[in-house]
């Protein structure tokens, strides 16, 4: 009797001891559970423009723009410039030379050696500590040596609304929000570019195409570079959109052409953009050797024009770009538009939407830019 009790006690500790440690091994491995958690409520996934997922701490402080140079006007609009710690440098040449140094003075100061060339340096970049880079879909080459580098990069697509710069810049700010995991309110300036973008088609609409002049953006001109926006190009959108017809259509992409192919598209109409330091008169008066520019037509009439540069290089998506397509539908078509004063539609639209207020002075800086406005840029 006695061994059977002996027996049914160490049984019964044995339970007790059992359930007792298996109380104690739940309880220690509720932490290793939770740690998991507590890690990913520190950071979030967003998926980008180019497809990626992308994990970001739960809030940004440090922000570096890099090749996604346009993006810049937007981010100042939205956010200000506090949490901006980098630069690319043909951003901040760009903002020495436009209205954006007036709202963001301080964008002259940011650091922006980590870029040289459109190429980053990783040691460079490190040093500013950001929790983002943001980069353009055409420079996965940010992509790779950011993220080689351990720091999360987000990219923003060129392509995104097929080169609708109007649109691109709505689908830009949703993706920065979502980035910087602050709301922002862009309905004013959707619903004003859905307007100027209808005002623009609806005028347009039954103007026959062998109506529309003929025209073509020089996107770099030096003395060894012509490169010329054909289809799949915001050079091509600008001059479909505003009534005009490409005579480049023939190409995709920008590639470089030759002299004596502008010779035989023989443009009405030509556009410098500020990704050149080139300006009219260095088509006027021949100023670069190896190129004759005096019998092309849109020489001969003097309808070679500098793209303005306001918020930003107006060529490219930007936070202006409703203001571009207006001024090029006017020159397109100034008796369609004849009712439009662009100077006063400018001042109007920087005094809602920037809140400055723009003297004449500043307007024609606007149409007139420096050739500076293109110091930082890859020739």
């Amino acid at each position: 009797m006695l061994k059977k009790s002996v027996f049914k006690r160490f049984v019964l500790i044995a339970l007790i001891a059992a359930i007792l440690f298996t109380g104690c091994t739940k309880k220690a491995s509720t932490p290793s559970k939770t740690e998991p958690v507590e890690s990913s409520a520190a950071t979030r996934t967003i998926v980008d423009q180019v497809g990626h997922s992308v994990v970001l701490p739960q809030k940004i402080n440090r922000v570096v723009i890099a090749s996604v140079w346009p993006l810049c006007s937007a981010y100042c609009l939205m956010y200000g410039t506090d949490k901006l710690v980098g630069l690319d440098p043909a951003i901040i040449s760009a903002a020495e030379n436009s209205m954006l140094i007036k709202i963001a003075p301080e964008l002259s100061n940011l650091p922006s050696s980590f870029s040289k060339n459109g190429s980053l340096n990783a040691e460079e970049l490190l040093k500013l500590k950001p929790d983002v880079v943001l980069y353009a879909s055409g420079v996965m080459e940010d992509y790779d040596i950011a993220t080689q580098a351990g720091i999360p990069a987000v990219g923003f697509s060129l392509s995104a609304k097929n080169f609708n710069a109007v649109e691109t810049i709505n689908s830009w700010m949703e993706l920065l929000a979502e980035v910087m995991n602050e709301s922002y309110d862009t309905s004013k300036f959707v619903e004003y570019g859905n307007k100027i973008q209808k005002l623009v088609a609806d005028r347009l609409a039954d103007v026959k195409e062998e109506d529309k002049p003929t025209a073509m953006i020089i996107h770099k001109y030096s003395p060894t570079t012509l490169a010329i926006p054909g289809t799949s190009t915001w050079g091509d959108y600008w001059i479909t959109a505003s009534g005009a017809r490409n005579v480049a259509n023939e190409n995709k992409g920008t590639p470089q052409v030759t002299v004596e192919q502008i010779y035989k598209w023989n443009p009405d109409r030509i556009y410098i953009t500020n990704f050149s330091d080139a300006v009219p008169d260095d088509l006027y008066n021949n100023t670069l050797e190896g190129y004759d520019w005096s019998n092309v037509g849109a020489v001969k009439s003097r309808n070679v024009y500098k793209m303005p540069l306001g918020i930003y290089r107006w060529y490219v998506t930007n936070t202006d770009s409703p203001l571009t397509l207006l001024w090029l539908a006017k020159q397109h078509h100034p008796s369609l538009f004849a009712d439009i004063d662009m100077d006063s539609e400018i001042k109007s639209y920087y005094k809602e939407f920037y809140h400055i207020e723009l003297s004449d002075d500043d307007i024609r800086e606007i149409y007139t830019p420096k050739r500076d406005a293109a110091r930082g840029i890859k020739k």
